[in-house]
């Protein structure tokens, strides 16, 4: 009998030798985010044989590092903080992959993975006739390739790239790095924090499926908000192999530019029109101030960045508003209406691997780092999540709850509309409720315009398929 994926995190013991197969048959990167710097993404078209692709898929396998492997090197990192972990690499394929390696995808169940980015049934997405040319080709795989120096990742990228020949072609390689930003105050001043182009903290909620990882992250859960999930939120059992306990995952890719400029314009005009100081109308677009402070506790004593809050006591969301980023795409339980909706936002959490791509702007990070004074440039979030159903969970959230203007306050009687998510929201007429005033329920609110500064450039469906299966395409 396999391992039970719906234990409650608390009871999953990594240690346990029950839990062995299944983190020795599935990829890093998963359950916890591998850590490195710098990625390349290749997205590759198979131009030969399945057995062709089968064999290339094959060869890669002692570069791809398992879960059991990857919680080994946290181990090891926790005694030695020094330790380079080395390269990673990941691999996942789209149904069309699946199709093109002579797979069904039809095994997957998934009317979502089948149909791929390119073709919506519903959704505010751009049409894919305006995405970057890449996307905008039929593609079979993505291969990730990791590491913390960025001349040892070019060096594998580009190994990886050359063993292609005459099994398939590159359709784009896309480059990603870590920005961090330096901490000058506080408990963890000298230390460094990532974030996104923008200037907001990022990385900071997302579930958490371990004993051992609750214990690592006891300062981003507790009492006010459990981010604890069970294993069936984000692993699906592969479809091709009979090996028990070999999981995979859904992944969801998504290239979002993100012009800098646009958006700061926008925080400035939001912030005359209410009138409110800018760094507030800025965290109230976000749900978080820059330094990762929930806007939901703009008057509670600054602490380290924290998962550890909720929306109770803000129910009219004069606090926190009901449209920003980070209420919209996980209410955190504050969703209004019957019981049953009230607890539906944890079944729908995703688990963010993204990182950003492009220059940042001057002064954003350490002067060290290679800048672009053009506010328009070509920069943004390269946004991967993993999840059990894209249906149920990633479309879910962008599209029943961001994309949605009457998601949450239009649910109810007698309530207006609440508009579009400001950041990653994909309709081009949006209109947000804004409060007039921070925590006051008196003074109202006005309905201002706060478009996204965020667009869609491309995307893909994948897979991760268990290390049991790539095992068995020799």
């Amino acid at each position: 009998m396999g391992v039970n994926i719906k234990r409650d995190a608390a009871d999953v013991d990594i240690d346990a030798a029950e839990y062995q197969p299944l983190l020795n048959n599935l990829q890093a990167n998963i359950l916890r985010p591998h850590g490195r710097d710098n990625v390349r993404h290749i997205f590759i078209a198979f131009t030969s044989t399945p057995q062709s692709g089968w064999r290339w898929l094959n060869s890669l396998l002692p570069k791809i590092i398992s879960a059991h492997q990857q919680y080994e090197q946290i181990k090891a990192r926790a005694q030695n903080p020094g330790l380079d972990g080395g390269t990673i690499v990941n691999v996942y394929l789209s149904a069309a992959g699946y199709a093109a390696l002579g797979f069904d995808p039809d095994e997957f169940d998934s009317d979502s993975f089948e149909r791929g980015m390119k073709n919506p049934t519903g959704g505010k997405d751009p049409p894919s006739s305006t995405w970057e040319l890449p996307f905008r080709q039929e593609i079979h795989a993505l291969v990730a390739v990791a590491d913390d120096s960025f001349s040892t990742v070019n060096t594998a990228a580009d190994a990886i790239i050359a063993s292609l020949t005459g099994v398939g072609k590159v359709r784009l390689v896309q480059e990603g790095t870590t920005l961090r930003r330096p901490i000058v105050e506080g408990p963890l001043a000298g230390k460094f924090e990532p974030i996104e182009h923008f200037g907001y903290f990022d990385g900071i909620s997302n579930p958490i499926f371990t004993k051992r990882d609750i214990q690592a992250e006891n300062d981003k859960t507790g009492p006010d908000w459990d981010a604890t999930a069970r294993l069936n939120l984000v692993l699906r059992d592969d479809p091709f192999t009979t090996v028990e306990d070999a999981y995979g995952s859904f992944l969801v890719y998504r290239k979002l530019h993100q012009d800098v400029g646009l958006f700061e314009s926008r925080v400035i005009h939001l912030a005359q029109s209410i009138p409110l100081p800018a760094n507030l109308t800025g965290a109230m677009v976000v749900g978080r101030f820059k330094d990762g402070t929930p806007v939901a506790k703009h008057d509670a004593p600054k602490s380290l960045p924290t998962n550890n809050f909720n929306y109770k006591g803000d129910d009219a969301a004069f606090k926190c508003p009901a449209h920003a980023h980070t209420r919209k795409v996980n209410p955190r339980e504050s969703i209004p209406g019957p019981a049953f909706l009230t607890g539906d936002g944890r079944k729908r959490r995703i688990v963010r691997r993204g990182i950003p791509y492009g220059k940042p702007v001057p002064g954003l990070v350490e002067p060290s780092i290679p800048s672009d004074a053009n506010r328009s440039a070509d920069r943004g979030l390269l946004f991967l999540c993993f999840q059990a159903n894209i249906k149920t969970q990633f479309e879910f959230i962008q599209r029943t709850w961001a994309d949605n203007p009457k998601f949450p306050n239009g649910t109810l009687p007698f309530t207006s509309n609440t508009g579009y998510d400001p950041v990653i929201g994909q309709d081009s007429d949006e209109g947000q409720r804004w409060p007039n005033k921070w925590g006051d329920e008196n003074a109202g609110r006005d309905r201002i315009s706060f478009e996204a500064a965020v667009s869609l450039k491309g995307g893909e469906y994948f897979f991760a398929p268990s290390l049991a299966f790539l095992k068995a395409l020799a």
